[in-house]
């Protein structure tokens, strides 16, 4: 377990970096491998209907997401102050509220159904499939809930290898499930639904195992339960914010799809493919970033400001050196990424959007890597309404833009709003950190 204060801070960024983005690259992976499953064996239609499923359960999973965070924040925070006690009852309080949360949400896209999928336009053909997902998964969100936002507060305690052996374990799961119920039972979507709630479910009993077990380590009084009122006002504070941050993206996402659903099966299978190539592309420089946000935490904690640029200037040329690599391989490699989840013969209208897409998407990735860096930093410092501002930015303008070109452009809109609004958002992320003298007080320190 790394001492986010202590470490000699490039080889500790590494150290801590690789796992946790093994750990990314594990629930992408599994995530991916259904796809392609899906997408070979039973088709673009149920392609297309676990595409849509998953844009609509995204809406009701931005608490999960938004408490993932924020814990990361917190926690990080109280572990370099070395307040082990409220740790602890902080985790109660979580699991007991992610547990109610969860229930709660696995409720409503089930009931909102039919309205849901009227709201995204989602083709009549669809709708069967779609349904059969969303009803199975959605039974599991409670899992899925408890099972992400205790991972985060392992990784904030400066473990990343548990989660990531918790992320495999419950990746292999759900992909031998998957392969299981798709090709042994041809029970078709809903045997992709069947086996994410399995293994989540798995998967969440495997880590409150390994919560109590970290938790055993810490030096804490004997006595009574203390309801940690102020801790928990401070872990809402840090994770409202970031839940209309998850709400937001989650809105954008389901926005685009509108857009993109009038085009027919075909192009939104090509168009679901490429978002999950892009989102796999990216998962390094979110695993840095998700150290540097813990880093930051931490180390304002502690008072040692120094180290935090150190880290941000690291960040920052990794980010760059890592883009222009992905650059190369996407503008030679296209066609043979994309083969992997579609056939080109099969659906050529599909893989003629998903090239261009992917191989214009560079310019996205650049100001996405260099804005997530600068977001990490203001996160860390829970400046939450800054982050939102440039957050908030990016979405507001990638939609908009989008709608705005689609008369001219066509699909070609997709990837030019993403270039132009993640170069809003960074050189807004950029202003921040300099105008409300984030660098200047660590040079200063």
């Amino acid at each position: 377990m790394l001492n986010f204060t202590a470490f000699p801070v490039k080889k500790g960024f590494l150290l801590f970096s690789i796992p946790n983005i093994l750990n990314l690259l594990s629930q992408q992976l599994y995530l991916i491998i259904n796809t392609i499953v899906v997408g070979k064996y039973l088709g673009a239609q149920e392609l297309a209907a676990v595409g849509n499923a998953g844009s609509i359960i995204g809406v009701f999973l931005v608490i999960s997401g938004g408490l993932e965070m924020g814990c990361e924040i917190v926690i990080a925070k109280y572990m370099g102050e070395q307040k082990y006690q409220t740790i602890v009852s902080t985790i109660k309080c979580i699991i007991l509220f992610a547990g109610l949360a969860g229930i709660v949400m696995g409720f409503l896209p089930v009931l909102l159904q039919q309205w849901l999928f009227r709201l995204i336009h989602l083709p009549a053909s669809l709708w069967a499939f779609t349904g059969s997902y969303m009803a199975i998964y959605c039974f599991g969100l409670v899992f899925i809930f408890i099972f992400d936002i205790l991972r985060a507060v392992l990784i904030s305690m400066g473990d990343a290898k548990t989660p990531l052996f918790l992320v495999l374990f419950a990746s292999c799961l759900n992909i031998g499930f998957t392969v299981l119920f798709i090709c042994g039972f041809h029970s078709g979507v809903a045997g992709a639904a069947f086996a994410a709630v399995l293994s989540q479910m798995a998967g969440m009993a495997a880590t409150v195992w390994a919560m109590l077990k970290r938790i055993k380590t810490f030096p804490l009084e004997k006595g009574k339960f203390v309801f940690p009122k102020a801790q928990l006002s401070e872990l809402l504070s840090v994770s409202y914010p970031l839940m209309l941050q998850q709400g937001a993206v989650t809105l954008s996402a389901l926005l685009l799809q509108i857009f993109v659903n009038p085009y027919g099966s075909e192009i939104i299978s090509g168009y679901i493919a490429v978002n999950k190539i892009l989102t796999f592309f990216m998962l390094i420089m979110i695993g840095f970033c998700q150290t540097l946000t813990i880093f930051t935490a931490a180390n304002s904690g502690a008072k040692q400001f120094g180290r935090i640029l150190e880290g941000y200037r690291f960040c920052i040329r990794f980010a760059t050196v890592y883009v222009l690599f992905l650059t190369l391989a996407d503008f030679v490699f296209d066609k043979q990424i994309l083969s992997i989840f579609l056939d080109a013969k099969k659906y050529p209208d599909a893989a003629g959007f998903g090239t261009s897409y992917l191989k214009y998407s560079c310019i996205m990735i650049l100001f996405s890597a260099l804005k997530n860096v600068n977001e990490s930093i203001l996160r860390g410092y829970a400046k939450m309404k800054l982050f939102l501002l440039s957050n908030f930015s990016d979405l507001f303008f990638k939609t908009a833009l989008t709608a705005l070109f689609l008369p001219v452009l066509g699909l070609n809109s997709f990837w030019a709003a993403s270039a132009i609004s993640t170069c809003i958002a960074f050189l807004l992320s950029s202003c921040f950190i300099h105008d409300h003298q984030l660098i200047f007080r660590i040079k200063k320190q």
